[in-house]
């Protein structure tokens, strides 16, 4: 009877050790606007869609923030996609969450625009364009997590900074003390005032640093050209201190269009695979 209990106390500590130790794979991808001088390289959205759906189903992303994606272009994408379905704010979205279907609830989701009046769409400080922020709150079992994709002004460096700020408000006013991912083409490297205010109101890591296991051979921005060792990385992914990130990865996925390989995109997806912390 003795030894039976022990078999037992084992059996119950691992199956606890399973429900807590669920892993998820995200991924954030700017996957291009169309610029017309990109269909006179060779780099056109009929080209590109059907990698881009490959890479994330070979990967078998389970939530991806994606930037750049017009709805003409999210349609056709999606259409590649059955597997997924996309998180909308509005009819009108660039920056969507997907996420696989059956495998989250999705509990609440909305936008806020990275200006002084993120209620309504604005710009402020220096940037060129209206930029915001879409979000979603996903609930697996009884583990909940929210999801922040942005796009951040390129041109602006006063509005990248304090939209870092705003961010950091945001987060806390949303998400509170619950898990939380962070992510996006934030159009800044690790060096920049705007990377240094982030976690200035709510604590989040560097996803990158925190891994157990990183594999970054070069940058995020690949200039659209394989044959060129890109140094900066412009897209992040940060995230709650209670998640634990088991792999860091920018993926160098190219493919022959018949003529010589391309990327998909001018910027390569970021991912990471995580766990939940118990009891979040």
């Amino acid at each position: 009877m003795k030894n039976f209990l022990v078999i037992l106390f084992v059996l119950q500590s691992c199956f606890q050790v399973l429900s807590y130790g669920k892993e998820f794979r995200y991924a954030t991808w700017n996957i291009r606007w169309e610029d017309p001088k990109d269909v006179e390289k060779g780099d056109a959205w009929e080209k590109r869609k059907e990698p881009i759906a490959n890479v994330i189903k070979f990967h078998d992303f389970d939530i991806i923030g994606l930037q750049e994606g017009s709805p003409y272009r999210l349609k056709q994408l999606m259409e590649l996609l059955p597997e997924y379905e996309i998180i909308l704010s509005d009819t009108m979205e660039y920056n969507p969450i997907v996420v696989r279907k059956g495998m989250f609830t999705i509990a609440d989701f909305g936008r806020f625009y990275l200006s002084k009046t993120p209620e309504k769409k604005s710009k402020s400080w220096d940037s060129k364009h209206a930029r915001y922020c879409t979000w979603a709150k996903l609930m697996s079992d009884k583990d909940s997590i929210y999801v922040f994709n942005v796009h951040f002004d390129y041109h602006g460096k006063e509005a990248q900074a304090e939209s870092a700020k705003l961010m950091n408000k945001k987060i806390l006013a949303i998400a509170g003390d619950a898990p939380f991912i962070f992510a996006g083409d934030l159009n800044f490297t690790t060096d920049t005032k705007s990377y240094k205010n982030l976690g200035t109101c709510i604590k989040m890591n560097d996803a990158k640093k925190v891994a157990e296991f990183s594999n970054a051979p070069n940058g995020s921005y690949n200039h659209f050209d394989p044959s060129r060792h890109g140094i900066w990385q412009l897209d992040h992914i940060f995230v709650a201190p209670c998640i634990k990130v088991k792999r860091f990865g920018i993926l160098n996925e190219t493919y022959h269009d018949g003529e010589r390989f391309r990327y998909p995109s001018d910027h390569s997806p970021v991912t990471i695979r995580f766990e939940l912390a118990p009891n979040n």
